[in-house]
């Protein structure tokens, strides 16, 4: 029987595609290759190993496809364009078999354990078999909570419908399920179950977040231990895996003694990495969902020993890296091209035991209680601030504000961009304010405690003092005087004019004696108390924090005029990307 647009719905698609799956087995074709257990075999004839026979392959697309994703709640926002995809989908699966895997996000017996299941078209069981790797095992008998259906060809596909984008992506929070097309790229699958697990922790009664997490123990510095959770917020690109990783050994020790005179070995220590991309907060926990890790390997070296001692173990898998002379992997960014531009979203998918820093479990041994996030910008941004009103920490995070980085997509490199929780592109079934308030409770109900939840906000990938100008735009059919960085192009890669900022090391001994209350800090000048500035950070000069700190370059009106363009640009975008947010968190950061 023919399927037709007519039959096209949000639940007819999985009753169509069962259908067609009934129908082979009693013709006897093979519809589901289930859980088979040579994909890496397989997927050897397309990939490339390296000197130390470790595997890896390269996307059609080395971005997500976010603005060729589309979210459809009901079968009332369901346009023809997604009806049309959904029938090539379709009438494509039933030409040929599907790839099923099944595994879990969440370890088991966690808070927020979800069943899931991939059909996969044969022709990429890279991408199957790498996702298997990330996530806990499944059971193929046991119905799954969501599924994605990945067919990572060109299917005639229609427009975005009001949109000149392709339209790639459907998600349909409501009905569990996924539909990917036309990118190869792994992160389309990883990123898209992620987005259904986000919402599945929201609904147990946590809030999913584009975090990393890990542990350490701090001796401070009244000599007391306290044992710190922390999660790191921000964008692809902007650092959250390099901070989220970053572990005190006998590679970075050095570096810390060298710099800045200070052994940081004597009061970081009991080191743990858990996860580096998304995690679920809990009032008293916070879980992670995968096994594994997939994460950016641009410019990383031993400095980053974590990262960097998983991405060369031979069992790593590697999606857009590179490789040098003698035939060994290469993380330095100076082969391969995408674009006419030079590559900087290489990507491993690595295993937490190589990091020499996983304990074995994913989900933290207590309670969050220091949340950093990474908030790139190059005119109004300190190097490192810490928050010191639960209004405005929720306000940071309910902006989202970031800059525009090559794994996010191709445009927009460099430029700032908001994007609501650090997660707007993952987030769906609830709205991003549902999150920022159950988050802003668990940051009220911990203040004042003897474990509050510390929040600091650290410019990583940012700079500091670059040159700009102020030019009109349109919002909304009206002009609007807005301040832009000056861009050049170096190496084929898009950079500031101008300015300063901090070293990975830097940011890393600020958050280091912060944690251990060795931080001196004063009134933010136009913030106040709401925000802290740091007045002394042990083995940081008071030069140096003067070059950290905006004010050295602009004077305060003219901070006073770039922070209220930043407030109202802001909040432009929370009227589209985090509506209805309360009054109190709207409004912290106006002065």
């Amino acid at each position: 029987m023919p399927i037709t647009l007519k039959d096209i719905n949000i639940e007819n698609f999985r009753k169509i595609f069962k259908r067609i799956v009934r129908d082979k087995d009693k013709a006897g074709i093979a519809a589901v290759q289930n859980n088979p257990d040579d994909l890496l075999e397989r997927a050897k004839s397309y990939g490339t190993q390296y000197k130390n026979k470790s595997w890896g392959w390269s996307s059609n697309i080395w971005s997500r496809s976010a603005p060729n994703s589309v979210q459809i709640n009901g079968e009332g926002e369901l346009k023809l364009e997604h009806r049309q995809l959904m029938l090539n989908v379709l009438e494509h699966i039933l030409c040929r078999p599907l790839i099923q895997v099944d595994a879990n996000l969440g370890s088991p017996g966690s808070k927020a354990e979800m069943r899931c299941r991939l059909y996969c078209d044969p022709q990429f069981p890279d991408i199957a078999y790498r996702w298997s790797q990330l996530n806990f095992p499944g059971d193929p008998q046991a119905d799954p909570e969501v599924e994605i259906f990945c067919i990572p060809h060109y299917l005639e596909n229609p427009n975005v419908p009001g949109s000149r984008e392709m339209l790639r992506v459907m998600r349909f929070p409501n009905h569990n399920y996924s539909i990917i097309t036309v990118s190869s790229y792994q992160g389309e699958c990883k990123k898209g179950f992620l987005s259904h697990w986000i919402l599945h922790a929201y609904r147990k009664g946590g809030t999913g977040e584009h975090a990393s997490l890990k542990e350490f123990t701090v001796r401070k510095r009244d000599g007391t231990e306290k044992r710190m959770v922390m999660c790191v917020w921000g964008l692809s690109g902007s650092g959250k895996s390099t901070h989220g990783m970053y572990v005190v050994n006998e590679y970075t020790a050095p570096l810390f003694r060298e710099k800045f005179g200070i052994d940081v070995s004597e009061f970081i220590y009991a080191q743990a990495i858990k996860n580096d991309d998304i995690v679920a907060i809990f009032e008293d926990q916070v879980v992670s969902p995968e096994k594994g890790a997939w994460t950016k390997t641009e410019d990383v070296d031993k400095s980053q020993i974590g990262i960097y001692r998983a991405a060369m173990a031979s069992r790593a898998l590697h999606e857009n890296t590179e490789w040098d002379a003698e035939g060994n992997l290469s993380f330095a960014g100076k082969l391969f091209q995408y674009r006419g531009r030079l590559n900087q979203n290489a990507r491993t998918v690595l295993m937490l035991e190589d990091t020499g820093y996983f304990d074995g479990s994913v989900d933290s041994s207590e309670p969050l209680n220091m949340a950093v996030f990474i908030s790139p910008g190059y005119l109004t941004d300190f190097a490192w601030l810490k928050i010191n009103d639960v209004n405005f920490a929720a306000k940071v995070l309910a902006d989202g504000r970031t800059v525009g980085h090559p794994a996010q997509g191709a445009k927009g490199v460099g430029e700032e961009k908001y994007a609501s929780r650090y997660c707007s592109p993952f987030t769906m079934g609830v709205s991003s304010a549902a999150h920022v308030h159950r988050f802003h409770e668990f940051l009220k109900k911990r203040e004042g405690t003897d474990n509050p939840i510390d929040v600091y906000l650290i410019n990583t990938t940012g700079k500091v003092g670059t040159e700009y100008r102020w030019v009109e735009i349109e919002r909304d059919g009206e002009p609007v005087n807005i301040p832009q960085p000056v861009f050049e192009n170096k190496n084929g890669k898009r950079k500031p004019v101008g300015g300063t900022g901090p070293s990975i090391e830097e940011t890393e001994l600020f958050l280091f004696q912060a944690a251990r209350g060795a931080v001196e800090y004063r009134p933010h000048p136009l913030w106040g108390s709401k925000v802290l500035v740091p007045a002394g950070v042990p083995g940081i000069s008071g030069e140096r924090l003067n070059a950290l700190n905006p004010f050295t370059y602009h004077p305060a009106e003219d901070m006073k005029r770039l922070l209220k363009a930043q407030i109202e640009t802001s909040k432009y975008y929370l009227n589209r990307q985090c509506a209805g947010l309360d009054k109190h968190i709207y409004e912290a950061m106006d002065f």
